[in-house]
């Protein structure tokens, strides 16, 4: 299922040439955040897409109205992809271990009505394996499958939403990352 991030989004205009350096950083790091998210979810189409159409744009954009030297705008882009690498890494093993301990508290609980297989929806494997490695098919299942869980008890977009403003310097927006 393609990101709502991505289809619902405007395309850069033009005109935001002349937006204010600001909003262009802005939507960089909302971008590269998607981006980063996207690939933790094996979703390279998506990735390629917002790395070849949305944010050379907007780089060029901010580049050109932020009034820093060319070696600058670059030191000051590395930094923030790694961090927001780094951030979204450090957010995927919180949530891991987050949802351990809950599914590890339900677990100890009485069980309540299970949803049906067919109900579930599908499952999306993270890496590639070959057909005839069944062992690695198995285990690439089960870890979709657990990705699946940790997603549906606790959503990394909702949860990246709020890390926006360590690196902008504003507020998050609600209607920028929802899942």
């Amino acid at each position: 299922m393609p990101s709502p991030l991505t289809k619902s989004a405007p395309a850069l205009e033009p005109a935001a040439g002349s937006a204010k350096p600001q909003f262009l950083w802005n939507e960089i790091v909302r971008w590269t955040l998607e981006a980063c998210i996207l690939r933790k979810e094996g979703r390279e189409a998506q990735v390629s897409e917002l790395l070849q159409d949305r944010l050379p744009g907007l780089i060029r954009n901010w580049s050109g109205a932020c009034g820093l030297p060319t070696e600058t705008c670059k030191q000051n882009l590395r930094a923030l992809f790694r961090r927001i690498q780094e951030s979204v890494e450090t957010g995927y093993i919180h949530r891991r271990l987050i949802v351990a301990e809950v599914c590890a508290n339900l677990a100890t609980q009485p069980a309540g009505p299970s949803i049906p297989a067919g109900e579930r929806g599908p499952v999306r494997l993270r890496r590639r394996v070959p057909i005839d490695d069944v062992s690695g098919m198995l285990d690439a299942v089960a870890e979709a499958e657990l990705e699946t869980r940790a997603e549906a008890i606790l959503p990394m977009r909702r949860a990246a939403l709020a890390m926006t403003s360590l690196f902008s310097g504003e507020p998050a927006s609600l209607a920028v990352l929802t899942a």
